[in-house]
């Protein structure tokens, strides 16, 4: 689900170059006069005496470059409060769009100028106006941290419940940036726990992938749903296990999530979490009745997949609970197989410990000894035969 928290950094990132690009003071559409192009760099480096000298003069407050840039956009980037407030005071158009339909709202709350944000609210900025992605600036000032801005856009009624073009909303941007004191604010205004992204993610999954315990705890008190299924068939419980976050996986499985939900190759979260080596999430799910010989695509348990990437503990959890020893995935290939293979060494000592055979073949008619390139595996492999 990474293109989501993508997506998020695509739309600052072009916020960012539209920025650059009218620091060019690309002409309009129709020829600008000097005096025009003049009023733009006298908002853009801070000039207050030179605004209000071509205010006086007449010029179009509201003239605005290639790129649908005014003085007041401009000058709320740079956070030129003087300028704004005479901009106001002179009636500038305080809701025009540029061609990304970046707002001086928008951009002053980006860049976390808070005083020209209230100053714009006062003139009638509309609070819930969303860029060409959907993002408003209740969003923006969430995902970039700007808390009294944050503050100030609640207490002013901002609406929580407006979705991105990725169907995103401010309480799944807050649960995905771990913003644990917004995310209470936003259920306190009645935030819905169970609005979906595009790819069928909620805020409790952003909050479960990313390791936001607190978070993740509120929105379960919520009665967010632990067992919804994403795109990619996982679930908070199943990210959350493959990510390394022991207490979310236990604070789901309290919520008695299903252990044994499988995504597109058929692994479950105890595959997963054998495969990264979480042992304490391995024994979690083990308690709590996961399939501990479950085959995922092409045969692999959770047993192999430790052996095969040295997962010495999760090994000698498994094992210790029953896991079945001489498995065989589609290749015939077992876990002292794959430790062999692999020269994990403490991994091969533990399964010949715990009575792993050494004899048995894979398909292509080899035994973990033929299969094995270190000298030393392959001593105690021929050891244990003896």
């Amino acid at each position: 689900m990474n293109y989501i928290k993508n997506y998020l950094l695509i739309i600052l990132k072009s916020l960012a170059r539209i920025i650059v690009i009218f620091v060019l003071l690309t002409p309009s559409a129709h020829t600008a006069t000097e005096d025009e192009t003049e009023f733009l760099r006298a908002a853009f480096s801070g000039k207050t005496e030179t605004i209000t000298q071509f205010l006086e003069k007449g010029v179009n407050i509201n003239f605005q470059n290639e790129m649908g840039f005014t003085a007041l956009i401009i000058a709320s980037q740079f956070g030129h409060s003087e300028i704004v407030k005479k901009l106001l005071e002179s009636n500038a158009d305080v809701n025009h769009k540029n061609a990304g339909g970046v707002t001086a709202l928008i951009i002053a709350t980006k860049n976390g100028h808070a005083d020209i944000v209230d100053m714009l609210l006062a003139k009638g900025a509309d609070i819930n106006v969303q860029t060409t992605d959907g993002i408003t600036p209740l969003m923006l000032a969430i995902q970039k941290g700007r808390d009294a801005i944050v503050d100030t856009l609640l207490d002013k009624g901002a609406d929580i419940h407006l979705q991105t073009q990725e169907k995103l909303t401010a309480l799944i941007i807050a649960a995905m940036e771990g913003k644990g004191p917004v995310v209470d604010k936003l259920l306190e205004k009645g935030a819905k726990v169970g609005d979906l992204a595009s790819d069928n993610t909620t805020a409790l999954y952003m909050a479960a992938r990313n390791g936001h315990v607190a978070i993740v705890e509120a929105l379960l008190a919520k009665n967010a749903a632990a067992d919804l299924v994403a795109a990619n068939n996982t679930t908070p419980l199943f990210i959350a296990a493959q990510n390394g976050h022991t207490d979310i996986v236990n604070a789901l499985l309290a919520k008695n999530a299903k252990v044994d939900v499988q995504d597109q190759n058929s692994a479950t979260p105890l595959t997963l979490a054998a495969l990264m080596g979480h042992s304490e999430i391995v024994k979690a799910l083990i308690k709590h009745g996961a399939a501990i010989d479950h085959k995922a695509t092409n045969g692999f348990t959770p047993l192999i997949l430790a052996a095969q990437n040295g997962h010495t503990p999760v090994i000698e959890v498994l094992l210790e609970n029953g896991a079945k020893i001489d498995l065989q995935n589609d290749d015939g290939v077992t876990a002292l197989m794959w430790a062999s293979l692999h020269d994990h060494a403490d991994a091969v000592k533990v399964l010949l410990a715990k009575g792993a055979s050494t004899s048995i073949k894979s398909k292509t008619g080899k035994t973990a000894a033929e299969i094995a390139k270190d000298p030393a595996i392959i001593e105690l492999l021929q050891a244990a035969k003896k």
